[in-house]
């Protein structure tokens, strides 16, 4: 099903939801111990009188966040295999190339929420610069870097990455209706902690 009006809505919802939390302290999980409603086949895929953006169990909130996250981890992964490539520090360049592995399962997570939803990929925020996404300028930039010099430049690129994608999945998990994909989000945060405190640890 290909995207709607609404889900453009519920999408910017969200992002006004994110940007109300406070930074990031601590891991949240979700709920993992409520229980929840199996997935909807058939008809019941179609939505809900109540929230007509749901599709399946799939609501508003879970399918603005999807979509948010797929161009979020999208657009940060040139970054990441640019830094795994040419960093200055053997330990970031690792640090990367790990990065890199997890945001590409995380893609391969997300994209699958969508597809057993039945609902057509679309980037609604292509072109947008926004907290979290790297875009095509400071890329540029940052190819007329090298060494030290871009070690440093780098670095405050994924720490404004983890932290934001850490905000909106916690955001998910305690406002999103789907069981596989609150999960998801609420261990994308906690990996998002660790993930910071590893960047933090590449300074010390």
């Amino acid at each position: 099903m290909p995207t709607t009006p609404t889900a453009r809505t519920a999408a910017a919802a969200l992002l006004a939801a994110l940007f109300a939390l406070p930074p990031l302290t601590g891991c949240g999980g979700g709920n993992e111990d409520e229980p929840r409603e199996p997935r909807a086949t058939g008809d019941a895929a179609s939505g809900t009188a109540t929230d007509p953006a749901a599709v399946g169990t799939l609501n508003a909130t879970d399918l603005a966040w999807i979509q948010l996250m797929i161009p979020v981890n999208d657009q940060l992964l040139p970054l990441l295999d640019d830094v795994a490539e040419r960093g200055s520090d053997p330990a970031f360049r690792e640090f990367a190339a790990g990065l890199a592995e997890q945001h590409r399962s995380e893609l391969t997570e997300l994209h699958a929420l969508l597809d057993e939803a039945g609902v057509e990929y679309t980037n609604l925020h292509e072109g947008h610069d926004m907290p979290g996404m790297v875009t095509e300028d400071e890329l540029t930039a940052l190819a007329a870097t090298e060494g030290a010099a871009f070690d440093r430049e780098a670095k405050p690129h994924l720490r404004e990455h983890l932290e934001q994608s850490a905000r909106v999945s916690r955001s998910e998990a305690e406002s999103g209706a789907d069981a596989d994909a609150t999960a998801l989000a609420a261990g994308l945060e906690e990996a998002r902690a660790d993930q910071l405190a590893e960047l933090t640890a590449l300074d010390g």
